[in-house]
């Protein structure tokens, strides 16, 4: 659940620059053998962009004017149990994509132009197909169809690799790696959010 709204002036930017700004986030759902494609598939589909134009745009100093670099102020929205592990890559991503349309319409950026605000949203506050639902049920939605596969013993685990069992993505072992142990089993997780979900999904212990 990716909800992101690029605020700018009216007409300041052309159809090439929306899709630059977004082609970075999009990266994430390619498919690159680390993850099965029903996942990123649900992934996609449950991933929203929106451009909103404004009228009328002023800052402290007087209003924009057209022809110059236009301010940009992006709002991502994602569960609250996920913005902490979310914050940095997100931010990261979007940035490096403003600065790619900036370069390639010679804009230089001067301090307070660019705001990205990522808004954690509450447990039952969150809207997944319009019922109260928690950060446990995107991860569940998200991954359905998955774990559906691995229940019924038809995924195959790479030599040398964990398979998250709550995604697919695949997880090498290091000291980055967040696992938990199960049943005597070494398990692998992409991300803190698949590990809790998976731990409260089987009534274990929430790893801290």
């Amino acid at each position: 659940m990716f909800l992101i709204e690029i605020a700018t002036p009216s007409g300041s930017l052309t159809s090439d620059d929306r899709a630059m700004l977004t082609a970075d986030l999009l990266k994430m759902y390619a498919a690159d053998g680390d993850a099965p494609e029903e996942t990123l598939s649900r992934g996609r589909m449950m991933t929203h962009f929106g451009f909103n134009e404004l009228e009328g745009w002023t800052t402290g100093d007087g209003p924009w004017r057209r022809g110059g670099t236009p301010p940009i102020w992006i709002t991502v929205t994602v569960p609250e149990d996920w913005r902490a592990e979310m914050l940095y890559p997100t931010m990261g991503a979007l940035r490096r994509s403003v600065r790619a349309v900036d370069r390639r319409n010679g804009w230089e950026r001067a301090i307070g132009t660019l705001w990205i605000n990522v808004v954690g949203i509450k447990n039952d506050s969150i809207g997944l197909n319009g019922k109260p639902s928690t950060a446990d049920d995107v991860v569940d939605c998200i991954t359905a169809e998955f774990r559906q596969r691995y229940a019924a013993g038809e995924v195959d685990v790479p030599e040398g690799v964990l398979v998250d069992p709550m995604c697919g993505m695949h997880v090498r072992l290091g000291p980055d790696a967040i696992t938990m142990e199960h049943n005597g089993e070494t398990l692998g997780f992409c991300a803190l959010s698949c590990r809790s979900a998976y731990a409260r999904r089987n009534d274990l212990p929430v790893p801290a």
